[in-house]
């Protein structure tokens, strides 16, 4: 029961001194937090008429007991009004602590607009950033960031660091490092916030530019005075796996053991994913194999690795020993695994485990485990198994299966299963660049070169522009791209001598280009000379002038490699005697001694 009249008339020094909890109330007080349910309304009588409720502390602790006593907002509000204290900003932060466990932060807000409480400041929004979801955040971040001025975040870490994280989960980079940059002196939080963010986004996006940008700014904050933590090492590992700048990624992983940062199961994990996105599967392995404190997470980027790698027979295994130490399995186990058998052309015991994914591991197929198994299937080239598999699925197809077989019946040779896709695809897709371009290969791969032609020519009527290739090269710890055709790197009269020298090796050892990836209408000699210059042989061309002999060349490409770089790739490992490590959009390519992991099959 709410009194009616607070007694804000009555003094501290009104306290009746014979009263039990007179002395030091606290304790006591503490002591019936577990009855408080049941003598919440005695106890809030008692602290009234004893004049305890004039004490700040007293009272604070009562709003405290009130979260798991009054179960009604609008009580507790009224609780706050009645208080014999006058309503403070402090008062009505610590009510609004102890409800944010208790309730949707969304009846929280309700404090922002409830007369007649003092103006929120610095210390109201925090809690509520972070126990909001992202566009209720959002919303709040923007309302303190007008209520309280743009200097607040920089005058107040907690707050700061609470802005940087609702507009890193709202995707809002610029936001964030405009909140940044105004923090005289980032704290740790604060630097992990924004760290994390453009993580998110790299991961996401699969952006270089974002990834590039976590390492210019790990190297602000290592030679500021504040030391990095667990959660600063994954954002960069993660950045340094996005970029398969491996140089970087040993120099983190090396200076989290340097200062005694535990490798728990969420560094191993970024780890291991960063590692296996860096082409080193035996560093990935050796990080794996000493993880103590293991979790499916981690198992997953195992096996994402092996998968990404072609590595489908360790994978299953490695799946195998996972169920028998009783991890559990989820969603994302049952891709990888899939995955795995995609990329080794384990038809049969793909096709085992997307049976039994529900019955068995009590997994849900979604939409990404039914486009692995029409990859499976359109791999092997049962493409009317793949076809019927589409057909009859409970959820709607996505443009990504249609690719997937499109891809497939070009391979295999399917014109009229390909042209029934193509018209899915289109249908769904009508203005994506890549669609086209697609399109275009697979015409040319059945010789329908006026129907290669149309698409292009459809493609830039609409004014669709084909999305460029581009490939990442790691050199002693320097990232350098190249794009197709590029002539803006400083060593680009060297890069292209080097080319040209590339071309007559190869031509010496009997290779011939293939010339069908390659759909505009110019003539053939043209047509060898753009493939000459894709972005990955740029970049080859570049690590052979500028690496140590015998070193390995890794690159990071953003598109599949075509048939005639992958085929040219071959004959430079040997030629050269050099290992070339290439990471295209779906997988690792290690060409060694003229042959690729792959088995010509990606």
């Amino acid at each position: 029961m709410i009194p009616n009249q607070p007694m804000a008339q009555m003094s501290p020094d009104a306290v009746p001194s014979r009263h039990p909890l007179a002395a030091d109330p606290l304790p006591a007080l503490r002591r019936l937090r577990a009855a408080a349910p049941r003598v919440f309304g005695q106890l809030h009588a008692l602290l009234l008429t004893s004049g305890l409720a004039l004490h700040s502390p007293n009272f604070t602790l009562l709003l405290r007991l009130a979260s798991s006593s009054v179960p009604s907002l609008s009580h507790r509000l009224q609780l706050l009004l009645c208080s014999p204290l006058p309503p403070t900003a402090f008062l009505a932060n610590s009510l609004l602590l102890a409800h944010l466990p208790s309730a949707p932060p969304l009846y929280s807000l309700l404090f922002l607009a409830s007369p007649p409480l003092l103006r929120p400041n610095e210390f109201t929004y925090p809690a509520l950033l972070r126990a909001s979801p992202p566009r209720t955040a959002l919303a709040l971040a923007t309302h303190s960031l007008k209520f309280l001025g743009a200097g607040a975040a920089s005058s107040d870490r907690v707050l700061g660091s609470a802005l940087l994280d609702a507009f890193a989960r709202c995707g809002r980079i610029a936001s964030c490092r405009r909140v940044f940059d105004r923090i005289a002196e980032p704290d740790l939080p604060a630097w992990n916030a924004l760290l994390t963010a453009y993580a998110r986004r790299a991961r996401d996006s699969s952006c270089a530019g974002e990834a590039a940008e976590i390492l210019e700014l790990f190297a602000r904050m290592v030679s500021s005075t504040v030391p990095p933590n667990e959660i600063t090492l994954v954002a960069v590992v993660g950045a340094c796996g996005e970029l398969g700048a491996l140089g970087h990624g040993l120099w983190a992983h090396a200076y989290a053991l340097k200062r005694r940062l535990t490798v728990n199961c969420y560094v191993a994990t970024a780890l291991v994913e960063m590692y296996t996105r860096c082409g080193k599967m035996d560093l990935a392995e050796q990080v794996f194999a000493g993880v103590t404190d293991m979790d499916t997470c981690c198992y997953n980027a195992m096996l994402q690795g092996l998968a990404f790698h072609g590595h489908g027979r360790v994978a299953l295994t490695l799946f195998d020993r996972m169920c028998a130490e009783g991890f559990p399995v989820d969603s994302v186990t049952v891709l990888a695994v899939m995955c795995a058998c995609a990329h080794a052309g384990l038809v049969d015991e793909g096709q085992w485990l997307f049976d039994r994914m529900e019955i068995q591991f009590g997994v849900t197929p979604r939409i990404e485990h039914y486009g692995c198994m029409v990859d499976i299937l359109g791999r092997a080239g049962h493409l009317d198994v793949a076809e019927k598999l589409i057909r009859g699925m409970d959820i709607t197809p996505n443009a990504a299966m249609y690719r997937s077989l499109i891809r497939a019946c070009g391979i295999h040779g399917k014109l009229e299963i390909g042209e029934r896709m193509i018209q899915e695809l289109m249908r769904l897709e009508p203005e994506h660049s890549g669609n086209y371009v697609l399109l275009s290969n697979f015409y040319a791969r059945m010789k329908l070169w006026e129907d290669a032609k149309k698409a292009r020519k459809e493609m830039k009527a609409m004014g669709i522009d084909k999305s460029p290739g581009s490939s990442l090269l790691d050199i002693n710890g320097v990232l350098h791209e190249f794009l197709m055709g590029d002539k803006t790197h400083p060593a680009s009269r060297e890069i292209y001598a080097m080319i040209q020298e590339i071309q007559a090796r190869l031509k010496e050892c009997g290779h011939r280009p293939s010339t069908t990836a390659v759909m505009f209408n110019v003539e053939e000699e043209d047509k060898v000379g753009a493939l000459s210059y894709h972005s990955e042989r740029l970049a080859i061309a570049f690590a052979l002038i500028a690496s140590s002999p015998g070193a390995p060349i890794r690159i990071i490409k953003n598109l599949r490699v075509c048939s005639d770089c992958h085929e040219s790739t071959k004959l430079v490992s040997r030629v050269y005697g050099r290992e070339i490590i290439m990471r295209d959009r779906t997988r690792f390519h290690h060409f060694r001694d003229g042959h690729c992991s792959c088995g010509d099959f990606w």
